[in-house]
């Protein structure tokens, strides 16, 4: 018996493009719990930055980045100073930078950066290579706290000089939860729109959408830039 016989062009041609829309992506909230060791994302965060710096020129070291009064060197000597220090060494650092500083907290935070920043570049990129790897070996304080400062601070320069740098999705959500429980502007923010992270897939706030990137969202919680829409 002869097989029904099918006309070739009613079958559909698999080189053909496909007219259908693109499922909208998936938004997720970042998870609740901030606390415990976030020891390998501030790693990874370092160590990604690193990689970014090395390819920096000295113009670029030497340029602003979006920490106000900041040059690149300047966000990187903090880093080196703020993650790679004890806690001891932080409240010596502290007490002394603040005498000198006229008892200002950020004038003695401003000292110190700008001394870690004179050190040679390549100095400056091992160490916070050297600063990611005692990390992960549970090395000093690994909590939000420090996560905050990698990963807002590696935006800092990578937003200013206008380079990619991709974070994990949990280190920027994250980072960014933990900005909204600070109060203030950004839980203002929050309120009225809804941050959605393109490139993270996380979304935090309530009302209508409003897309970026994680860097630039985090910009705009911390004070660093504003997001259209």
């Amino acid at each position: 018996m002869i097989g029904a016989v099918t006309d070739p062009i009613d079958q559909p041609d698999p080189a053909a493009p496909d007219d259908r829309p693109a499922p909208a992506p998936a938004y997720s909230r970042p998870p609740n719990r901030l606390g415990g060791d976030w020891s390998a994302h501030i790693a990874t965060a370092l160590d990604r930055l690193a990689q970014l710096l090395e390819g920096l020129d000295e113009a670029q070291w030497e340029a602003p980045s979006r920490c106000e009064g900041w040059r690149v060197r300047d966000v990187v000597g903090h880093l080196v100073h703020r993650l790679g220090a004890s806690t001891g060494e932080l409240v010596r650092a502290g007490l002394v930078g603040g005498v000198l500083a006229g008892f200002s907290a950020d004038r003695a935070l401003d000292r110190i950066a700008r001394a870690e920043a004179e050190a040679p570049t390549a100095e400056l990129v091992a160490a916070l290579r050297t600063i990611g790897a005692g990390k992960l070996r549970g090395e000093g304080r690994t909590g939000v706290v420090e996560l905050t400062e990698a990963v807002v601070h590696a935006y800092d320069i990578a937003e200013a000089l206008g380079a990619e740098l991709r974070l994990s999705p949990r280190s920027t959500g994250a980072v960014a939860l933990a900005r909204l429980r600070t109060g203030g502007r950004a839980t203002r923010i929050a309120r009225e729109r809804s941050l959605r992270a393109t490139d993270a897939h996380w979304v935090i706030g309530h009302g209508p959408a409003l897309d970026a990137t994680a860097g630039e969202i985090l910009m705009h919680l911390f004070g660093r830039g504003s997001l259209d829409g």
